[in-house]
C-alpha cells in the first residue's frame, strides 16, 4: 500500500519550515510578529500581526481569539519558538518559523 508522503506541516512540529509556507501548503489563521514596531514596519509577512516579544504574553490571547493555527515569527526563530512554545503551554496550536525572517525568501509587505 501507498503512503502519502507528508509534508511535516501538521501541528505537532513546533517548527515551520520558510519552504512549508511558500508551498501555501501550511496557511496560518494569525501571523504574530513579535519584532520591534521599527523592524516590523520595515518589512513584515503578509497579513502579520505585530505584538512585541516584550508585550507578547500580556497581548497575545486579545490577537487569536477565533484562530486555530497561529505562526509566530521573529528575525532568527530564537524568540519565536519560545513564544510559541509558551502558547502550546496554554493550549493553543501553534507554530514557529524556522530560521525567522532572516531564512524568508518570500514575498515582504511594509508599512
Amino acid at each position: 500500500m501507498l503512503e502519502t508522503p507528508s509534508t511535516g506541516a501538521d501541528l505537532d512540529t513546533l517548527g515551520l519550515e520558510t519552504w512549508e509556507l511558500l508551498s501555501m501548503d501550511v496557511a496560518p489563521d494569525t501571523i504574530l510578529d513579535i519584532r520591534t514596531v521599527e523592524q516590523f514596519a520595515r518589512a513584515h509577512l503578509a497579513g502579520a500581526i505585530n505584538v512585541t516579544y516584550n508585550n507578547f504574553q500580556q497581548d497575545a490571547f486579545g490577537l487569536i481569539e477565533n484562530s486555530v493555527r497561529i505562526l509566530v515569527v521573529d528575525e532568527a526563530g530564537a524568540r519565536a519558538a519560545e513564544m510559541a512554545v509558551w502558547l502550546r503551554s496554554r493550549g493553543v496550536s501553534a507554530q514557529y518559523l524556522v530560521g525567522g525572517l532572516a531564512a524568508w525568501r518570500g514575498p515582504m509587505e511594509k508599512s
